[in-house]
């Protein structure tokens, strides 16, 4: 597996913006203190010169006289976050984004490709500086956490040979160990285990009472090295769609456009749904969720926006403030087919590309197959149906 990493993702954004920022200390305003100033993230050269996020911006700018303190614009982060599962996509299928400027691929399989890993490895890297001016680190390991951990020791390709990997793992300190609850790592500080390699000769049983029994095994190969996860698929599979949309700093709900966002989602691609799943975060993590009815996803993109908003209001009822928002689709083309295809969806298949024009031209109205609403049409004139030849 390798591990990538773009070091201060949001400072090389901004430094490839304006070339007069770079080699000078950095830092973003918090915007949620706006009565107070404060810094919310700092760069390299501004922590060596003292420098701390929740540092207020007067003292910050006494420390340090060249600070230079910029406004942040997250959404623009967020959008270079998946411009890199882009790029991830052209050398492989599987893989995972993780933090800002941060994500693991699965490599292994491309050899007759692209050639060696470690060659591919390099090129990935050269290619992501020449396409978008980001400097990275690399980390190739059979352990995703050795690879992940290799990928922070800021060497262009940091290797991990096979069967090194608990060697190279034992020094490391248990803090680097990712996802790590903080009240599990005080405990294995009070313990004295404070390196994996203090945690890798512990039995299992002895690591169940430590911790929780179903997340014992995975943090025993974890600090071995003998994790091999199962990476997802980068792309979508064929016929789905994501859309997503991180809110910084967090809101209420009726303070989120749900609606506009939504309409240039659902027109991002002129096909009819099948399914529709809207889903949001608020700021504890709580994951909610909507799933539209069969009768919401035959209205026009209009009428659905709206639907959309009303039931994000709805479901939204604890004044809490809302972090994350994701809309996911199922279109009609590209399903999975079985080996007994449904008459009904050959059907459609058939005539989705006829649809697809007919909703471009008629923007305000429903267009659906004959079949599927003969009632609706004599009661409802402003309906349109077509029939499979």
């Amino acid at each position: 597996m390798l591990a990538m990493w773009v070091p201060e993702l949001p400072f090389q954004l901004a430094c490839g913006r304006d070339g007069g920022l770079r080699d000078r200390p950095l830092a973003f305003l918090n915007p949620e203190n706006p009565r107070s100033p404060s810094l919310w993230f700092v760069n390299r050269l501004g922590r060596a010169e003292g420098l701390a996020a929740g540092m207020p911006m007067d003292r910050a700018l006494r420390a340090s006289p060249g600070l230079r303190v910029l406004d942040p614009s997250p959404q623009v982060w967020w959008e270079a976050q998946g411009s890199l599962g882009d790029f991830l996509q052209h050398w492989t299928p599987q893989g995972q984004l993780g933090r800002l400027g941060a994500a693991l691929v699965e490599l292994q399989g491309t050899q007759r490709i692209f050639g060696p890993l470690a060659d591919t490895a390099a090129r990935m890297g050269r290619d992501l500086a020449d396409r978008h001016g980001w400097a990275s680190h690399g980390g190739l390991s059979l352990s995703a956490t050795a690879a992940q951990i290799a990928a922070h020791a800021e060497h262009r390709l940091e290797l991990v040979a096979d069967g090194a990997e608990a060697a190279f793992l034992a020094p490391q300190p248990l803090r680097r160990l990712p996802d790590l609850a903080p009240r599990l790592q005080d405990r294995f500080h009070r313990l004295g285990m404070r390196f994996f390699g203090d945690l890798q000769p512990v039995p299992l049983p002895v690591l169940a009472e430590l911790m929780s029994p179903r997340l014992a095994p995975d943090l025993r190969a974890r600090v071995r090295g003998e994790d091999r996860p199962r990476l997802p698929l980068l792309t979508e599979r064929p016929g789905h769609a994501r859309h997503g949309w991180r809110l910084q700093p967090p809101r209420l709900p009726e303070e989120v456009a749900l609606a506009a966002r939504c309409l240039d989602w659902l027109w991002s691609d002129p096909r009819h749904p099948r399914h529709l799943t809207l889903r949001w975060w608020d700021v504890d993590g709580e994951p909610h969720a909507w799933r539209a009815a069969p009768e919401d996803l035959t209205a026009p993109p209009l009428v659905l926006a709206r639907r959309l908003q009303q039931a994000f209001l709805e479901g939204a009822t604890r004044r809490l403030l809302v972090r994350e928002v994701e809309l996911r689709l199922a279109w009609g083309l590209g399903r999975a087919r079985g080996l007994f295809q449904d008459p009904l969806h050959e059907r459609l298949d058939r005539l989705e590309p006829t649809l697809a024009r007919l909703r471009h031209r008629f923007p305000d109205k429903a267009v659906l197959p004959g079949w599927m609403g003969q009632a609706l049409k004599q009661a409802n004139n402003s309906l349109i149906f077509i029939e499979a030849p």
